[in-house]
Order: structure tokens, then C-alpha cells, then sequence
């Protein structure tokens, strides 16, 4: 993110921004929709782990189906993150 112009921070969208703060604000920080994330090697293998949870619930037959919509998302948006850092 670019202080000077944080124009298209999706983590600064509609954000209540605290008097002198400057960059992201971490706990709204979304890599799969926000180019400024950037996700380095460490972070991979969170984001790997991520994909098996997500898999397994997936897999259950038990699911309601906004449920089931709703973890696609999720899955989706971490498969974004790991296709745009190829391991």
C-alpha cells in the first residue's frame, strides 16, 4: 500500500481510519482481492493449510447450502492467493 495514495486498499474500504495511523489495517487485510497484499514465502504454507479444512467440510454431505456457498467463497479466495504466489 502506498501511504501517499492509498486509492483501491480494500482494507482501507469504509474503514474507520484511527487519527495518525498510516498503511493497512492488518485485521482487514484481504490477499485475495487486494494487488498492494503481498504474500511471501513464510506465509505460504499458512495458506496452504488453509485449502484442507475448507476441502474436508466441502466433502461432508451434512452441509446447509448457503453454508456450502459460503465456504466455496473461502476456498476460492485462498486458492486465488496461492495460484498469484506459485509455491
Amino acid at each position: 500500500m502506498n501511504d501517499n495514495d492509498p486509492a483501491g486498499a480494500k482494507c482501507l474500504e469504509d474503514a474507520i481510519i484511527p487519527d495518525g495511523h498510516r498503511g493497512p489495517l492488518l485485521d482487514r487485510c484481504q490477499p485475495a482481492r487486494c494487488p498492494n497484499s503481498i504474500i511471501t514465502p513464510e506465509h505460504l504454507p499458512v495458506w496452504t493449510a488453509e485449502q484442507t479444512s475448507p476441502h474436508r467440510l466441502l466433502d461432508s454431505d451434512t452441509l446447509a447450502p448457503n453454508h456450502r456457498r459460503s465456504i466455496e467463497s473461502e476456498l476460492k479466495e485462498v486458492d486465488h492467493v496461492l495460484n498469484r504466489n506459485p509455491q
